[in-house]
This record gives C-alpha cells, structure tokens and sequence, in this order.
C-alpha cells in the first residue's frame, strides 16, 4: 500500500508540468468542521476547503515550522511548532495558519507546488535549546495516531518515500538538506541520511549552479564515534549524487530501507546511485522540506524548496 500526496503531478522531464498535468483537486474534501480550539463560534466549514490533498496520503504526518504560535518552550527557550496535516488535530487558537492549510512558511504556490521556506537567522525558534539549524519540515508519523515512533530498517520490509523537488533558494550557508531519515531512539544514530543541496554561492536562486550531495550517518559515522563500521572511510569521498544541478531544475528522488540497506534513486528509479549497507538502526522516519544545514556560523539568508509529489510506503 501506497500513501500518496501529488501537489501537481509531472512527467519525469525536468521541464516543470504542464497546466493540464494531473492534480488532486477534484479529490473529495474530508476535512473536519471546525470544532477543535476555535473560539469565534462561526461556521468556518467554507475556510477549511484545501488545496493540498493530504486526506489521500499524508494527514498523519506532522511539520515543524520556523514561528512559534504556542509559546511552547524547551530549557526555558522558544521552540518551533509542530503542527499535524490533519486539521482535527489541531488547536487552533494557538495555530490559525492550519485552519486552511497555509502559512507564511508553507503553502501551495500558483503554480500548485508545496513550498517549503525556512530563515537561516539567530531570532528563528528551533526544535531545542541546544540548536541553531531551523527547519520547515514535514515528519512521518503512524497512521494510526500512537504518537512518535519508528520503523526498523534492519527487517525484510521495502520502507520507501519517492518525490519531486527543485531548489529555489540557498541560504547564506549555500546548503540545506530536503530529505532526510531520522533514527530518533537508539544512542548512536541519529541522522541515517541526509540529502542536500549546496549551491557555488550564498543566497543562490534559480539558474545557479551547486551539487547534490548525501551525508548523515551512513557517510560520516566513525569507528570512535560508536558504529560498528567506519562509514567515513568508506562513503565519504562518494557522497556527491549530482555535480551539475541547476537550482530550479526538478529532482525525482527515491530512498529505501530494508535489510540493514540504504539506497537512493535519482532520476532513474530502477538504479540506485548510492547504497550504503550496514544500516543497524530499528526506530525510523522520512522527513521532507528544508532543513537548514551549518549555520551556527554563517546564519542569514532563507532556504526554499518546492515539492510537486511526495510517494511514501505503508512504514507503520
């Protein structure tokens, strides 16, 4: 089984998609009246109409955005809010944005892409106290709405999640990654995989150039670090996937997981240009959007991304 979000969905060409592609916006709307934190007492049924389809695929997923609507804190610090695709999930007294699926730092552009945009700025709330890199990124959660877990990558089990995705903006880092797998239980891993843009220049737009490029634990985890392999000395000399990209190309991406394996698909989705084995990691999740890489010394400038589909397995 399949969970499926298509923004607008496009042939496999770099060329972006035709006006008459294939979209979801004659999918039925199953989002809920408004009934969950909304203090005004009106009928906003009409409000919550959306473009982004994600009760065919990705309700269960949740984002983290740059802003902080909740006044949550961590160690006394603001955090980033965490908000669910679902609407009935959330409260929105503390989230207005989520009401019709549209913030400042994420929303359906004209053109029915999902862009993904996060500042690269010190006053930015992150996810701790112990962070400086922002992100607005969507995180893989159960379907079945049991809270936070993970899938394990050492069983027979085919994990996958397939996208499209261009780069728009590097921030003064010249990098961001846009997808990611996530170990969030066990002592050692952390990031497995980390795919990433960097760009030649600070703040790079469309028709700049840069690279593709995969780290995380997979490439940079050491023998002192704890790991069982030296994954530096193996993979990380090979971590470029793509050393001519054209920032507003498109990318068809793939990555996968089964028996202990990683492997990641560009382009053509029969070969992978990179397998990293070893993968001994049992509590995982895809992440999706911009994460802002590096910038403890170098903050400024916003990353921005576009995804025109996101194709994730049946993990939990």
């Amino acid at each position: 089984m399949l969970f499926i979000v298509c923004f607008s969905c496009q042939s496999d060409s770099d060329d972006l998609p035709e006006d008459d592609m294939v979209n979801q916006e004659d999918e039925e709307d199953t989002t809920n009246d408004d009934t969950d934190g909304d203090d005004n007492g009106e009928d906003d049924t009409d409000d919550q109409s959306f473009d982004f389809p994600f009760d065919i695929g990705l309700a269960n997923w949740k984002i983290t955005l740059p802003r902080n609507f909740s006044g949550n804190t961590r160690d006394g610090v603001l955090v980033a809010d965490e908000v669910f695709l679902d609407a009935s999930r959330n409260d929105y007294s503390s989230d207005p944005s989520f009401r019709v699926y549209d913030d400042k730092y994420f929303f359906l552009t004209e053109e029915n892409y999902a862009r993904f945009e996060c500042p690269a700025t010190e006053d930015i709330p992150t996810t701790s106290a112990n962070t400086t890199n922002t992100r607005t990124e969507l995180r893989e959660m159960p379907s079945d709405g049991s809270g936070e877990a993970g899938w394990d990558a050492t069983n027979s089990v085919l994990k996958t999640m397939e996208f499209r995705v261009r780069v728009i903006q590097t921030p003064n880092s010249k990098k961001f990654a846009f997808a990611q797998i996530h170990d969030f239980q066990q002592p050692i891993w952390d990031d497995l995989i980390r795919i990433q843009v960097q760009s030649d220049e600070s703040n790079a737009t469309i028709g700049d150039r840069g690279r593709i490029f995969v780290m995380g634990d997979m490439v940079e985890g050491e023998l002192e670090d704890g790991f069982d392999v030296d994954f530096r000395a193996l993979n990380y000399d090979d971590r470029v996937i793509k050393d001519d990209y054209i920032l507003g190309d498109w990318l068809h991406v793939k990555v996968t997981a089964q028996n202990s394996t990683i492997s990641i698909f560009l382009d053509d989705m029969e070969n992978p240009v990179r397998v990293y084995e070893n993968a001994d990691c049992r509590s995982n999740y895809f992440r999706a959007g911009v994460y802002n890489q590096s910038i403890r010394n170098s903050y400024g400038g916003t990353g921005i991304g576009e995804f025109s589909e996101i194709i994730v397995s049946d993990n939990f």
